[in-house]
């Protein structure tokens, strides 16, 4: 049982989506092949407005729209591995391609607990928030393991349907990979004040309860009575059908500049990727909605032939209660700091600096124009070790500076 495309999207997250997109500008026949039992989806709105029922099913496009489009689209499926220009799937299908592009995203870890629990939930999918909403029409307590961006932004939604949640963090402050400590300071004095409760320095030790979790123990002694679970810990990429098929892992799957692995004609994006950062010269895997998107277009663009360069700032953003927050290039290697507005106004912005150039920035309620000036100038490598008075200043244009 074997048929014939000329590319093949393995995934259906943000990267494999837009990368569908772009090829479809072409004229392209695609396959893709998802693991997941809903249509492409936006996942931002899992932990806020979709598990807040304030908006339908966050699908891209409705499922109509897939029967009116050249792509044959397997939902519920899964590769294995890939042998030559073969795709094999654990149903024993076989897909034949020209180019393939592995865009499978990332999971959640889990923690490991003794039992199962049907009050610990994990999310990463549209059935997953779907699992959690349902509990949370009865919970009044839940607790969140993990104050990572989905544990915080899912603890304020549960604030907002008028729960009491917990988040438990293990490190001294939330957002430690993410923002300084002053800024992680500020974010949980505002997050407490609309009723969430934040542990710090905390551990899980101990669950109690049988089928359901009615307690979490921590490790200096504390008992937090709950009535339901979320564990939001981080992800991990997605790696197995790359190692099954002889592509190199390394903390994701290992690409080029161009997004292509190590066997020719088969690329990765998104989550799962693992590339060169051109700013800093330097291998990571970004897990943010921004990036996933430059890259699945960019890995289209390279399956048709164009050859483009990853070239590109990854930024990120996130809402709790009435902040919007956005982020760009690095804030956590850094030897200066600039606040430009008041953070007792919930409107300022922290600019970080290394070897007298702006290096990154954390925003909460700025103007758009600000943060897309920061991100050239941060692509710039502009100096800027005598102008901190000037930048702290609002009323000073930072466009002067390029």
């Amino acid at each position: 049982m074997s048929e014939k495309t000329d590319y093949l999207i393995i995934g259906s997250g943000i990267a494999g989506y837009f990368a569908m997109l772009d090829l479809l500008k072409n004229n392209a026949k695609v396959t893709m092949v998802s693991s997941d039992q809903d249509y492409p989806y936006d996942r931002p709105p899992l932990s806020k407005e979709y598990l807040r029922g304030e908006i339908d099913k966050p699908y891209f496009n409705s499922p109509d729209y897939y029967a009116s489009i050249p792509v044959k689209l397997y939902l519920n499926s899964e590769v294995e591995k890939i042998k030559k220009k073969e795709a094999i799937l654990k149903n024993g299908k076989t897909i034949e391609f020209e180019k393939a592009l592995i865009a499978t995203g990332a999971r959640p870890r889990h923690l490991s607990l003794e039992r199962e629990y049907n009050n610990v939930f994990y999310l990463r999918t549209l059935r997953d928030c779907n699992a959690i909403k349902e509990a949370l029409s009865y919970s009044k307590n839940p607790v969140i393991i993990g104050g990572g961006f989905i544990g915080v932004e899912a603890a304020a939604s549960m604030a907002k349907l008028g729960k009491k949640p917990t988040v438990i963090e293990a490190l001294p402050y939330i957002w430690s990979s993410f923002v300084s400590e002053n800024v992680s300071k500020y974010v949980k004095e505002y997050l407490e004040s609309k009723g969430v409760t934040i542990l710090t320095d905390e551990k899980v030790k101990d669950f109690e309860g049988t089928d359901k979790v009615k307690a979490v123990i921590t490790q200096s002694g504390k008992k937090i009575e709950t009535d339901m679970i979320l564990i939001s810990i981080g992800v991990q990429p997605n790696v197995e059908i790359a190692e099954n098929s002889e592509i190199s892992t390394n903390n994701g799957i290992l690409v080029n500049e161009y997004l292509e692995t190590n066997v020719k004609d088969i690329y990765a994006a998104g989550d799962v990727a693992n590339f060169i950062d051109p700013l800093s010269g330097k291998r990571k895997r970004i897990e943010h909605w921004n990036n996933a998107q430059y890259m699945g277009e960019l890995a289209a663009k390279n399956m048709m032939g164009k050859e483009v360069q990853y070239n590109f700032l990854s930024t990120v953003w996130s809402d709790i209660f009435d902040i919007h927050i956005e982020s760009g290039g690095e804030t956590r290697d850094y030897d200066d700091s600039i606040v430009r507005g008041k953070i007792e106004t919930n409107s300022f912005n922290v600019i970080y600096i290394k070897g007298g150039v702006v290096n990154g920035y954390v925003a909460f309620n700025r103007p758009p124009e600000e943060l897309t000036t920061l991100n050239d100038i941060i692509l710039k490598k502009i100096t800027v070790s005598n102008k901190k008075d000037k930048i702290s200043d609002e009323g000073y244009d930072l466009k002067t500076l390029l």
